[in-house]
């Protein structure tokens, strides 16, 4: 299935596999790429995810048929990225605008695979790049959307699309929406200078007194966003511009 205009240069030729319960989408993306079942615009829909995953440690809570998670495998072979950090950008964007087109508001994305609505998690992202020696072979982009379900443990801080606009949404149809949106999106942004500025524009907390580490060394700032490929644009409590590597930068929320 393809979900994009076939005027684009770049099409994803999307194929949706819909599994009812599986650890982790992505999880089951590497053991496809593993036993070479893999193939350009493979999509993982999974209804229940039992050990879904965060950045790090972290895990992704969702209730069973509630909520969307998924992760699309990208070949190394298709992609003309300056640097990995941009599918990340992309995909943060992508979300962004398909809860827009759903009436959601006030969104931003919380460094470095969170995005937020009114200050809360409504949506998460976990991309994973996988090598073979120092050669890029492709790219997992999991995703989750919190859509219908209503309760959360109460030390987590989340909101869904029910939540906020008091209406049952089709899971189909956000998936459906976000392909389209995240093909065209690949296209959009080929330009990084546009993309750097479309998301600086959504940074969480933009341009706020925030406390940060460098190398593990507490400091307090203000973050102005993305610098680059590599680098952070931060000002520090006396006005001096610094502009530390992502690697070396932790932001503390």
């Amino acid at each position: 299935m393809i979900l994009v205009n076939i005027t684009h240069k770049f099409v994803i030729p999307y194929k949706i596999i819909k599994i009812n319960a599986i650890d982790s989408s992505n999880n089951e993306i590497k053991r496809l790429y593993n036993k070479k079942h893999h193939s350009n615009g493979l999509v993982i829909w999974a209804k229940n995810q039992t050990q879904g995953r965060g950045q790090g440690s972290k895990s992704w809570l969702s209730q069973p048929n509630k909520n969307l998670t998924f992760s699309i495998f990208l070949s190394g072979e298709n992609s003309y990225f300056s640097s990995p950090l941009c599918l990340n950008l992309i995909a943060s964007l992508s979300v962004k605008k398909v809860l827009a087109c759903f009436g959601i508001k006030n969104i931003s994305i919380k460094w470095p695979n969170d995005i937020l609505s009114d200050d809360k998690k409504i949506s998460g992202i976990l991309i994973e790049n996988l090598f073979k020696g120092k050669k890029l072979m492709g790219s997992i982009v999991g995703v989750g959307i919190n859509v219908n379900q209503i309760t959360f443990p109460e030390n987590y801080n989340a909101i869904s699309m029910k939540i906020i606009m008091k209406n049952i949404f089709s899971l189909k149809k956000v998936l459906h929406k976000f392909l389209d949106i995240f093909s065209h999106n690949i296209i959009l942004y080929k330009d990084f200078d546009l993309l750097l500025k479309e998301f600086n524009k959504s940074f969480y907390r933009k341009n706020e007194l925030l406390e940060y580490k460098i190398k593990g060394n507490s400091k307090r700032g203000k973050i102005i966003g993305l610098y680059d490929y590599e680098r952070f644009h931060v000002l520090n409590l006396n006005g001096v511009k610094e502009t530390p590597k992502i690697t070396d930068i932790k932001i503390i929320y």
